[in-house]
């Protein structure tokens, strides 16, 4: 009995729920939030808690799929440290480039499942 419940679960986790990865470039395509929900179009404040960071960053981080895993955990990490330097702080030049580079890994591997997403480093 034991056996079959884990063979059970080990089916719905891998083929039957959807991946959090998929599931951020499905909101993503629609221009929802990453976790489905409308996106707030009165809000002035686009800066990310570290809670929401932190919760952001685990959606890509829990993704069955290494290129969506990768970039997208990357790209969080990348804004996140972005977020943090001061406004004169001429050092996130040096984010240009690695942000193109995972701003377009994410936009490929959510392509890849057949999601198409604009989005603006």
């Amino acid at each position: 009995m034991l056996v079959l419940a884990a063979g059970g679960y080990t089916l719905y986790d891998r083929f039957i729920k959807e991946d959090s990865g998929v599931a951020a470039c499905r909101a993503m395509s629609e221009d929802k939030q990453m976790d489905g929900s409308p996106k707030d179009s009165d809000a002035g404040d686009d800066k990310l808690s570290e809670a929401e960071y932190r919760e952001a960053r685990k959606i890509f981080e829990d993704s069955r799929h290494d290129k969506i895993r990768e970039h997208g955990t990357a790209l969080m990490d990348l804004l996140w440290q972005v977020q943090e330097m001061s406004e004169d702080d001429a050092g996130s030049l040096a984010f240009i480039g690695p942000m193109g580079t995972h701003v377009s890994g994410l936009q490929t591997a959510c392509a890849d499942k057949g999601f198409i997403i604009k989005l603006n480093s």
